[in-house]
């Protein structure tokens, strides 16, 4: 692509009514102080409001579409875990204590009751007085508790929260370890031994994109970064099917590693959500390891993603799409919130490794079709499934146990959106906030790519030096409750 004609495409992706002549400023979609705006002013407020249950602790598992609490009254732990990250990343960034201490809350309220002492690993389910309800440990559950956990981690440096997660994850990978067929398995009973080894996205590529990597940018723990490559190496050699995508979401592998189909109206299909966790999961690693081969595996994925599983004309993420040639999406797809966020976030990434202004534009019709359809304008938050057209599909409750619907993924969408933006694509600095003890060293960087570097710190409101720019780590002094608020800023111009 000549110099010019780039130039020309990049600029209608940021300003698409050049195109007919019209006079108009940037998409605010494509300012990355849009979403840190519409994060603390539009969403989060809601939660802190509505999702907390005083007197039993932690939170609301289900809340209507008004925000007000509904039955069944049990507590998941991973949904109280996902939770915790949507109000560490208010926190990382606002700095504002209030949404620190209810993270805070409900880490506590986790180590107190769904830590297992007797076996360990996370119960399942719990009654609404804290006890467990459940004997099982099913590996997506225990997944997800550790994510928002890791979050406030890496928020606030806190010990015993990294030590649980750890001991979490190496629970799976000793106990769920599948030692006859491989890989790993996806539930556990109370004791640790193994109940279902069937193999599933969450034991493998899910659990690289959604916990592993950013527990790697929390403690640069070099066994983790090795756990990242078994998973991933795994997952792309026995979960990729002839047309290269990624299976064992809705359709699972038995122990043996056979696909068993879950066809809709006689048709085999794949998740395209499932397929942006892989896609997403291998680029990150790539910016993780440094291995062009995950570069290149991410690449060909995420493109043949926008080509099957995006709609250019809506700007939707259809959830379903089949396997083989002609690619036809479901009748009536449901755009759900969380399929949507996650391509936009591949628009960014592979812009990031490319430079190429067709993903910028990708993106903008991705996230005006979210603002446009998936914010609720009148009692706020986010819904979770739509049709095609934009209009709710099922119930329009705020949260949703049945949907695993929290504060999580909007969260996550608003903090990556604010750095990517800021530092991949604007190439300006971003603020993130933390409360630290020390004398410790704490890494602060949520961003893979190497090339950004940390610009300035200061530490209780004045000036420190004592940072280690590309490593992306900040040495904190002795005392308790530092707040320390972090620049981070892109690197050299890439050559790409």
């Amino acid at each position: 692509m000549n110099i010019l004609k780039r130039a020309v495409i990049c600029l209608f992706a940021f300003f698409p009514a050049l195109a007919s002549g019209t006079d108009s400023a940037m998409p605010q979609v494509m300012e990355a102080e849009y979403w840190k705006r519409q994060a603390l002013e539009d969403l989060i407020p809601h939660w802190l409001e509505s999702a907390r249950d005083i007197e039993h602790g932690a939170f609301f598992m289900n809340l209507s579409r008004d925000w007000k609490p509904l039955p069944p009254w049990d507590k998941i732990p991973a949904l109280i875990s996902r939770h915790v990250f949507g109000f560490s990343a208010a926190y990382l960034l606002s700095g504002d204590e209030k949404y620190l201490e209810v993270a805070r809350d409900a880490a506590n309220y986790l180590l107190a009751h769904a830590w297992d002492g007797k076996y360990g690993g996370w119960f399942d389910k719990l009654a609404r007085n804290g006890e467990a309800a459940a004997e099982t440990k099913s590996i997506s559950l225990q997944l997800y508790t550790n994510v928002g956990l890791t979050a406030y981690y890496f928020a606030t440096g806190d010990e015993r929260v990294l030590s649980h997660v750890l001991k979490s994850a190496a629970i799976q990978r000793s106990r769920g370890r599948d030692d006859v067929s491989g890989g790993y398995a996806q539930v556990l009973n109370r004791d640790l031994s193994v109940l279902d080894y069937g193999k599933n996205k969450h034991a493998h590529y899910g659990y690289v994109g959604s916990l592993l990597l950013n527990l790697y940018l929390a403690t640069r723990d070099p066994g983790i970064l090795a756990w990242e490559k078994e998973l991933m190496d795994l997952s792309l050699e026995r979960m990729k099917d002839s047309e290269g995508w990624l299976h064992g979401f809705r359709n699972r592998f038995d122990r043996e590693w056979k696909l068993t189909p879950n066809p809709v109206d006689g048709r085999e299909v794949f998740s395209v959500g499932a397929d942006l966790t892989g896609a997403l999961a291998l680029l990150r690693l790539y910016h993780q390891s440094g291995d062009k081969k995950y570069l290149e595996s991410g690449r060909i994925l995420g493109d043949r993603l926008i080509r099957r599983g995006f709609d250019p004309e809506k700007g939707a993420w259809p959830d379903l799409v089949e396997t083989k040639a002609p690619f036809r999406v479901v009748a009536d797809p449901t755009i759900w919130w969380w399929i949507q966020i996650y391509g936009s976030f591949l628009q960014l990434q592979l812009y990031d490794v490319t430079g190429e202004p067709s993903y910028l534009e990708n993106f903008r019709k991705s996230e005006e079709f979210f603002e446009r359809f998936f914010i609720d304008h009148e009692k706020g938050g986010v819904y979770a499934g739509l049709d095609i057209d934009g209009r709710v599909k099922g119930e329009s409750h705020k949260g949703s146990v049945f949907g695993w619907h929290t504060s999580y993924h909007e969260m996550e969408h608003a903090l990556l959106n604010y750095l990517y933006l800021n530092l991949y694509v604007h190439r300006k600095p971003a603020v993130l906030h933390f409360k630290l003890d020390g004398p410790a060293d704490h890494c602060v960087s949520f961003v893979d790519d190497p090339a950004v570097r940390i610009s300035s710190v200061t530490m209780d409101g004045r000036p420190w030096a004592t940072f280690d720019a590309a490593a992306r780590s900040v040495s904190v002094p002795s005392g308790k409750g530092h707040s320390v608020r972090v620049t981070l800023a892109p690197g050299p111009s890439p050559k790409r």
